[in-house]
């Protein structure tokens, strides 16, 4: 299991978030978690939060988060992966409350993934619109 810490300081803001999870290859479909991709499934149902040590119950908005980042990198995953179904397990969240956003999970999980699976770094410019509070992320992504 990896840790990887997400962090951001710019000058109106900061985000911080580690999280811990694990890659799972099987040969046949997961029986915990939700599809990503047609061979990447995510499964955040048994996530800790490693400074109480509680469990933690993700909200509908967390797991898109994270539905969002892990989507982003599973066709790097599926390139140097051939195992017919691979679960990534959400295992535990480095929450820093006053600089947590449910938004700083997508990058989160698509650095974690780029770290496990050694593909190049995942490029996510953060911005924040300070009237709105709003996060904005730019993954790089040209238009097809």
């Amino acid at each position: 299991m990896r840790t990887y810490r997400f962090k951001v300081q710019k000058s109106g803001f900061g985000l911080f978030l580690g999280i811990a999870a694990e890659a799972i290859r099987l040969t046949t479909p997961p029986t915990t978690g939700a599809p990503v991709s047609d061979r990447v499934w995510l499964d955040a149902s048994e996530v800790h939060n490693a400074y109480y040590g509680n469990r933690l119950a993700l909200n509908e908005r967390e797991l898109a988060w994270l539905r969002l980042g892990l989507g982003k990198v599973t066709g790097g995953i599926e390139l140097v992966d051939t195992s017919p179904y691979i679960l990534i397990s959400v295992r535990t969240l480095q929450i820093v409350e006053v600089d947590y956003a449910e938004a700083a999970l997508a990058p989160a999980i698509a650095g974690w993934v780029a770290a496990e699976f050694s593909l190049a770094p995942v490029r996510c410019n953060v911005s924040r619109d300070t009237s709105t509070g709003q996060f904005t992320f730019d993954w790089g992504e040209r238009p097809t």
